[in-house]
């Protein structure tokens, strides 16, 4: 009986030191831990978090590229240009060009000859003096106005025989005349088009040929008659920079059109 009511008193005394102790720690330990990693940091955190994810910009984007992108559409032709229509009709090339690309080719056959002429938009691009496309005013005379000068396409004509190898002409085409920069000869055919990393080491190693301007002249008069023949003539140099200019715009509707889908959503 004496020790149960022992027990019992000690029990009793060990309950109020037990709170005396404990509570005002937990509680000093909650004042303190509530500032640092409680929930008014998370709530800074979450709200800022909000803002950034609102795109209070987007809309104003959105709505200037589709602005851009109405103007342009109202400008572009509904049909192909006829200038396209008549060059493909008239020198016998076909054309390839894919949407999004920047490379366009025209290809044809001549005899037992497949030729292929590639030519980027990029040339568009192509920086020019300003006062290159200004006339001049001539001392003592009227000005006279002269049409501007086109922007140079520099185009890379390969001509393949089976079995034979090919030849790549590479050329700049610019107010309807076409000029040659240098001439290649591949004994494998693969070389000269083919866009692999193994190729373009391979085609690293090769003799390229002289300069162009450092041939005879009666040769150079024959390759530039080599290449007319096979249509590579005035015609095709008017041609180019027309069609890079169509090319150009096209890709620009495309372009705005996938930004303003992208930001809109």
């Amino acid at each position: 009986m004496a020790s149960n009511i022992l027990r019992a008193s000690l029990r009793a005394l060990s309950r109020p030191a037990f709170k005396s102790v404990v509570t005002p720690v937990l509680s000093a330990t909650s004042r303190r831990v509530t500032p640092a990693i409680g929930f008014t940091p998370i709530r800074a955190f979450s709200a800022g978090l909000t803002r950034l994810n609102s795109g209070a910009v987007d809309s104003d984007l959105a709505h200037k590229l589709d602005e851009e992108l109405q103007y342009e559409k109202s400008n572009e032709e509904a049909s192909q240009p006829e200038f396209i229509k008549e060059f493909l009709d008239t020198h016998l090339f076909e054309i390839e060009d894919k949407p999004g690309q920047d490379e366009v080719s025209l290809t044809r056959t001549f005899g037992n000859e497949k030729i292929r002429v590639l030519f980027s938009i990029s040339d568009i691009n192509s920086t020019e003096d300003p006062e290159d496309f200004i006339s001049e005013e001539l001392e003592g005379a009227e000005e006279v106005e002269e049409p501007a000068p086109s922007f140079p396409v520099r185009a890379s004509v390969t001509i393949e025989k089976n079995g034979k190898g090919a030849i790549t002409i590479d050329t700049v085409a610019q107010d309807g005349e076409i000029s040659i920069e240098s001439v290649m000869y591949y004994k494998d055919a693969k070389l000269a088009s083919d866009q692999s990393s193994e190729s373009d080491w391979q085609r690293r190693g090769l003799y390229i040929g002289p300069q162009f301007a450092e041939l005879d002249e009666g040769l150079q008069n024959l390759f530039e008659r080599y290449l007319e023949e096979r249509g590579v003539n005035a015609a095709l140099a008017s041609f180019l920079p027309d069609y890079v200019e169509h090319k150009e715009q096209q890709e620009y509707i495309r372009w705005l059109q996938g930004m303003k889908d992208f930001v809109a959503v």
